[in-house]
């Protein structure tokens, strides 16, 4: 573990001096060209796999002490027009490549040493510019082709490939465009708006599964100095999975400050129905999370709780990952291999500190109960505890250094399922670069 702190900590060094290298942006005639790279690797450390199983959920062969490597690089190019009374048109394109070096994941999905290649992003689009005045400027974009999706934080739409094994970086998961998209967009300020027809990628090569999930809906956003309001709907159609073709998801959430007397304070919360459906689906999944930061304290402690409960039935479908550990792979250990969104509930509590601006620590507690045992086939709902511990680094703008240790203990669920009750533990690491 020493030798694995300081390789990392002399890779960071290495990326540090290279840091003020930057791929500039320039013109051909009228056209702006904006290119841009990211290169990412990660070092990941499990002991007790699938908590000393040799079987993980998905019904795979997993290694009960795993070390492996991840590493990827996506490589990008940005096109924007002239400003013309019509409007701008602008495009993209985008590629990754990846590869994983070492033994299984929990999950048993990386094994083989898998590395690919593949397009990530290739759309264009138009943004009205001064074309609306009353409007404001750019309020309407339309734009089509392989892209990223998110709504708020992903909660509900987020990720559009679903990485595994094959695609290289699993953990990592740098490939999350949607393909096929038609995306019209309106943002006047406080309203924003979006239609959208979404095509997700679920191709898990090792379970030899492959799907494709068509989304087409609508969202809806209010957002004033206080928070946002938002309300969103689609339909699921061409399915390869018949428990998902034709369901009807409804959406509603609510995330600010509540009381401006108590800025330190705030709330969020979302609410999704399922409806419907080829197999008459009638499921629901919901968070409610409340946090305060200390600001008069030194280094600004930050306490969240947060409650989350999806019904035995619950499809999470395009779910992604928000920006920070939590959200909404619920654990590194159980969340990212174990349990995934669905006939689960969860009380998390968080701690999160910021001794500098470029640091960032927190320490995040998890329990997890099922919504149903009889649906994994065990007695118990106590499927166990997890608690990680991490760090955020921003070496500099454009390079940034992450590590957590994480250890999760089995309920009597867990231990059922696996057939074993030893304690599950991680570490890993990882490193961007962005330029």
């Amino acid at each position: 573990m020493k030798v694995l702190v300081r390789s990392v900590a002399a890779g960071a060094g290495v990326m540090y001096a290279g840091a003020s290298f930057a791929l500039d942006s320039f013109q051909i005639g009228d056209v702006l060209v904006e290119p841009s790279m990211t290169v990412g690797a990660a070092y990941l450390y499990d002991r007790n796999q699938a908590f000393g199983g040799r079987t993980s959920s998905a019904g795979l062969t997993v290694d009960r002490t795993s070390s492996r490597f991840e590493g990827f690089v996506l490589p990008g190019l940005k096109l924007t027009g002239p400003q013309t009374s019509i409007g701008t048109f602008f495009g993209g394109v985008s590629a990754v490549g990846a590869m994983t070096r070492g033994g299984s994941d929990a999950a048993g999905l990386t094994h083989d040493d898998p590395e690919r290649i593949s397009l990530e992003q290739a759309y264009v689009g138009w943004k009205s510019a001064d074309l609306f005045p009353s409007l404001g400027k750019d309020a309407i974009t339309l734009s089509a082709g392989r892209q990223n999706f998110m709504i708020d934080n992903g909660f509900l739409i987020g990720d559009g490939h679903t990485d595994q094994g094959k695609d290289g970086a699993a953990w990592i998961g740098p490939r999350t465009a949607f393909s096929n998209t038609l995306i019209a967009q309106l943002n006047t300020g406080k309203v924003h708006a979006d239609l959208f027809d979404l095509r997700a990628n679920a191709n898990i090569d090792y379970l030899d599964y492959k799907e494709h999930l068509r989304l087409r809906g609508a969202n809806l956003e209010w957002r004033d100095t206080w928070g946002t309001l938002g309300a969103t709907y689609y339909h699921t159609l061409d399915t390869d999975n018949a428990a998902r073709n034709g369901v009807d998801v409804y959406d509603l959430r609510a995330k600010g400050t509540p009381f401006s007397a108590v800025p330190q304070f705030t709330l969020a919360g979302e609410y999704v129905w399922e409806r419907g459906g080829d197999d008459h689906k009638t499921a629901h999944g919901w968070y409610a999370q409340g946090n305060y930061a200390f600001t008069d304290l030194p280094w600004t402690p930050t306490v969240s709780y947060r409650r989350t409960q999806y019904s035995d039935d619950y499809d999470p479908m395009t779910y992604g990952y928000g920006g920070e550990y939590g959200t909404w792979y619920q654990g590194e250990i159980v969340g990212e291999y174990m349990l995934f969104n669905t006939n689960l509930d969860i009380d998390m509590l968080k701690l999160a500190l910021q001794p500098q601006k470029e640091l960032g620590l927190g320490l995040i507690g998890y329990h997890y109960r099922l919504e149903n045992a009889s649906t994994n086939g065990v007695t118990s709902r106590d499927f166990g505890n997890e608690v990680d511990l991490y760090a955020n680094w921003t070496v500099t703008p454009t390079v940034t250094l992450s590590a957590l240790y994480g250890m999760a203990l089995p309920g009597d669920a867990a231990k059922q399922m696996y057939g074993d009750n030893n304690r599950s533990s991680l570490f890993e690491t990882s490193v961007t670069w962005s330029f």
